[in-house]
């Protein structure tokens, strides 16, 4: 009688865990990761989400070899407490996958995509053509740059990570 008893616990905690490790990124291999600091680093050296495109565009140059698939969130506009020279910022407004926005606007409400913030995922939290939003934050130039390894998204504003991307660890 016990065991029925905690069953639909068991199977509500076997579902989450089944979720979150199928919703994680394969590991990066040690050169992505050695090129994945250097992208946060010349954003963050930047100064301002006005200068990540730029940064990220220089440091992850098709043209000079391998580069980081990838997509980055760059926000239109500051908000107060979010900091443009943060690594945890600019490491979650970065996706290591090519997300284009008719791929994006194929992702029901609630899914989650892992970031480079080690653990944190960004939430789609509206999936309609004329405001689809991630976190909240409406995108407001889909495919601003694409090419076959990078996708440019403009957001109306930075994510705020503390929000919405606590993940589940099994």
């Amino acid at each position: 009688m016990e065991t029925t008893k905690h069953l639909p616990f068991l199977i509500m905690i076997i579902t989450i865990i089944t979720t979150a490790s199928s919703t994680s990124l394969p590991s990066l291999t040690t050169e992505q990761n050695e090129m994945a600091t250097k992208i946060i680093d010349a954003m963050i050296s930047s100064g301002s989400f006005e200068d990540w495109s730029e940064a990220f565009l220089n440091t992850n140059d098709e043209l000079n070899g391998p580069v980081l698939t990838s997509t980055l969130f760059l926000p239109k506009t500051s908000v107060e407490g979010i900091n443009a020279t943060s690594p945890l910022v600019a490491s979650y407004h970065i996706v290591p996958q090519w997300l284009d926005f008719s791929v994006l606007s194929l992702m029901k409400p609630f899914s989650r995509i892992p970031t480079l913030l080690f653990g944190h995922s960004i939430v789609v939290t509206n999936n309609s053509a004329s405001g689809f939003a991630l976190d909240g934050v409406l995108i407001s130039e889909p495919d601003l740059f694409v090419s076959p390894s990078i996708v440019i998204h403009r957001m109306a504003s930075p994510f705020n990570f503390t929000r919405y991307s606590l993940t589940l660890t099994p």
